[in-house]
């Protein structure tokens, strides 16, 4: 698990992959990929990887509506989850674990100046399902094996 692979994307619906680089900052397929493997969206993968998904493969998604409504709340409130470099995770839920990855992709995203930022007071909501939407499409064409599940720690 790991790079998102084309060959996985293929079992994917081209629709499905339309709809994100329509809800996205991203002008085509080529572009929308580059961006998933890109700085703003591969450490938070390689994270979510990391700490969840290698321990728990193929497990149900959670509530997208209610995942992505925390998300905008933990970013609205600025809340640890998504503003601290390496939060303790042990007691987490799979959810919490799904917010941690929207918020950390917006914020990254808005601080990258990507169009997030100018959007997000009107559309938080939209903005934070089309990123819980992201993660669905990674999980779904994620490479077994792939060694690359190892994004920095920041602990000294």
């Amino acid at each position: 698990m790991g790079q998102p692979s084309q060959a996985g994307a293929a079992q994917l619906s081209s629709q499905h992959e339309r709809l994100l680089v329509e809800l996205l900052p991203v002008k085509d397929a080529s572009q929308f990929h580059e961006w998933l493997n890109g700085e703003y969206v591969r450490g938070s993968w390689d994270e979510f990887l990391r700490d969840f998904l290698l321990a728990n493969p193929g497990g149900p998604d959670p509530d997208k509506a209610s995942t992505a409504q925390k998300a905008r709340d933990a970013l609205n409130s600025r809340g640890a989850m998504c503003m601290m470099h390496n939060p303790f995770k042990q007691s987490w839920s799979a959810e919490d674990h799904h917010v941690r990855f929207i918020a950390a992709v917006v914020s990254d995203n808005m601080v990258g100046g990507l169009r997030f930022e100018k959007d997000w007071k009107k559309s938080s909501l939209a903005i934070a399902g089309a990123v819980f939407e992201v993660l669905v499409y990674l999980k779904a064409t994620a490479v077994p094996g792939a060694p690359d599940a190892n994004p920095p720690r920041y602990e000294a």
